[in-house]
């Protein structure tokens, strides 16, 4: 999942001696929520929607429709930025990206590559793309989820059951957060398990672990346990 193979590598930029009305238009007309800014090719900032908002006149303003453009001509890019810019390489993968914009309660960051040229922008939107690619969830099938002892060949136990009861693996995410000391949380996504023997396999997994949630996508049946 490296940032590369996700970002947004056609990014619109703004230079830092544009104006304030330049950066409105290009978010009234592109689908966009931030704009990297430039002087002499070399990114010195970030423009968000937020940015743009915090610098123009509430509605409560006195000012009429064509004092408002006059007034947003006047006010350049580099003066409502933020800076410094928070970034990313290239060769960093998704989730760290996704860590970094948790952390920072920011929307989406520049990347850059090894020379630190900007190559690309990733965004929330970009790893809501991954996120949804990698776990199959848009290819219907099975979810199941369980509270499991963390001890090696407990994996491998319950692919052994799906694989028993002719599922494929689509995919397998852990966490250990907010869980007990020893325990962790595994979710697995599955293809092809017939209805007929949802039950008798959730019966099995209940035998090695806390099975907590199961559903079929495919047929639209949800279960917490």
């Amino acid at each position: 999942m490296l940032i590369k193979e996700w970002m947004s590598k056609s990014v619109i930029t703004i230079d830092d001696n544009d104006s304030l009305n330049d950066a409105i238009k290009l978010f009234q007309t592109r689908i966009i929520s931030m704009l990297p800014v430039l002087n002499n090719k070399k990114l010195v900032g970030i423009l968000t929607d937020g940015d743009v908002k915090n610098a123009t006149p509430s509605d409560a303003t006195t000012l009429d429709r064509f004092e408002m453009p006059s007034l947003m001509d006047k006010v350049k890019i580099e003066s409502v930025m933020s800076k410094p810019v928070v970034t990313i390489g290239d060769d960093h993968t998704v989730d760290e990206a996704a860590e970094i914009m948790l952390k920072k309660g920011i929307s989406g960051m520049p990347v850059l590559d090894k020379k630190g040229t900007m190559v690309g922008i990733i965004t929330k939107s970009d790893i809501f793309r991954c996120f949804v690619s990698f776990t199959g969830v848009s290819k219907k099938g099975q979810i199941f989820a369980f509270n499991l002892k963390d001890r090696p060949g407990i994996i491998n136990i319950l692919t052994d059951i799906i694989r028993e009861h002719g599922g494929r693996l689509c995919s397998i995410m852990t966490s250990y957060d907010d869980i007990e000391e020893g325990y962790r949380k595994v979710f697995f996504h599955t293809f092809d398990i017939d209805p007929s023997s949802f039950d008798s396999l959730s019966e099995k997994f209940h035998g090695v672990g806390e099975l907590l949630f199961a559903a079929d996508l495919t047929r639209g049946f949800r279960k917490i346990y």
